[in-house]
């Protein structure tokens, strides 16, 4: 068997969701993978390393299924409407889920890769609003990294509180960008 990095990150990934972070070894990956952990250093620095890509994989297909199931939608506000809304929801969920985990140690990894790849699908929605002539943003590369800027401080102000009725805001400021 050829050794990749994504197999090295599919097996690492088997381990994490079966014995958690803590209890993932490299030692353990390279057993399972009939390797060295020099070989598995030469694909990954670390340990974290590995998690990272796991994580961005998770990210990457979220992104995928979401704009699957946006896809219905008429108009790229309403797309962007229906993204901000999947992000909150996501972000309550794992934080009620996750808030005595030891992933929270870890949280900035996973933040900053699903909010690379939601930010992938904004730039897709705002490029498309405004070449469409839905949208009147001036340049929209800043917007959408405003856009994304709202998302992050939306999503920070659920970890804080998973209650907290930030949508509307954040939706409203949303539209606000789009037409300025």
């Amino acid at each position: 068997m050829t050794v990749t990095r994504e197999s090295i990150a599919d097996s690492f990934e088997k381990h994490l969701e079966q014995f958690g972070f803590r209890k993932t070894s490299v030692e353990d990956i390279a057993k399972d993978l009939r390797i060295s952990k020099k070989t598995i250093y030469v694909h990954f620095e670390s340990k974290d390393d590995i998690y990272k890509r796991v994580v961005e994989r998770r990210a990457a297909a979220d992104k995928q299924r979401i704009a699957a199931e946006l896809s219905g939608r008429t108009s790229y506000g309403a797309k962007i409407e229906g993204l901000i809304g999947i992000v909150f929801d996501f972000t309550r969920d794992w934080w009620r889920r996750n808030r005595d985990s030891e992933f929270v140690q870890r949280y900035q990894v996973a933040e900053q890769a699903f909010l690379d790849a939601y930010t992938d699908l904004m730039r897709e929605y705002v490029h498309a609003g405004v070449s469409g002539g839905e949208f009147t943003a001036d340049d929209s590369e800043v917007t959408v990294r405003l856009l994304s800027g709202l998302i992050l401080a939306g999503t920070r102000m659920l970890q804080e509180d998973v209650e907290a009725d930030v949508e509307p805001a954040v939706v409203e400021a949303v539209e606000r960008l789009l037409t300025c």
